[in-house]
């Protein structure tokens, strides 16, 4: 489904500095329906795997390979189907919501950046998917700073769901909220996943969280996969 082929990435940042290797031969497969753990310490280039994965940071060598396609060359409107079908599920969700902008209007938005919003059918498939994160509609005529930091995420989770998407990249989801809405959330992401029968990469440094959510696990240290 979602694959990384020999993975490497150096980050320079300037005259003097000594480049650091994020990613060195990096490989992973993520496969149809799977959820597949991505775990290891802070700084061992989990975040920037997935930012890769995600064609958001070009990577020096390697591919990246979406149903069995190279898309590590692809740009502008040739990545949009990929841009809709991969979604990505931060840690900071908060960032991702205009302040300014009521949450209900926030949520469509991607739609009509994809140009496929129709006022009935967007209406009703954003009602079905606050129902799947279980959230109430009245908190769609609020504003981010309104909402408490799980029900942001799940919101962010909602956002994604309308796009109907094949893969989510779920970096750290829960490790910024308390323990009893960690549970709540990686609740509904297991009922999502069996659901819609998607495929997830999960990343966490938890190893009880990841145990629990993942059909697989991977372990990295120091920017390389470990055997």
């Amino acid at each position: 489904m979602l694959e990384a082929v020999g993975i490497s990435k150096t980050f320079r940042s300037g005259w003097g500095t000594r480049p650091y290797k994020a990613l060195e031969d990096v490989s992973l497969h993520v496969g149809g329906g799977e959820i597949l753990g991505l775990m290891g310490p802070s700084g061992c280039g989990k975040s920037t795997l997935a930012r890769i994965l995600l064609r958001l940071l070009p990577c020096d060598q390697g591919e990246v390979l979406y149903g069995n396609e190279n898309i590590s060359k692809l740009k502008g409107r040739g990545l949009l189907p990929f841009r809709r079908e991969v979604q990505l599920i931060s840690q900071r969700p908060e960032s991702f919501f205009n302040p300014s902008i009521k949450l209900g209007d926030s949520l469509v938005e991607p739609l009509r950046i994809f140009g496929i919003y129709e006022k009935a059918s967007s209406q009703e498939l954003l009602l079905h998917s606050l129902e799947q994160v279980k959230l109430n509609a009245q908190l769609l005529d609020r504003y981010p700073h309104q909402v408490s930091g799980g029900e942001i995420q799940r919101l962010s989770l909602c956002r994604a769901l309308l796009l109907q998407p094949k893969v989510l990249v779920l970096d750290e989801p829960t490790s910024m909220l308390d323990i009893s809405v960690q549970a709540q959330i990686l609740n509904i992401l297991k009922e999502i996943q069996k659901d819609r029968r998607l495929s997830y990469l999960f990343i966490s440094h938890d190893r009880d969280v990841v145990r629990w959510m993942c059909d697989r696990v991977v372990l990295m240290r120091n920017g390389r996969m470990e055997i």
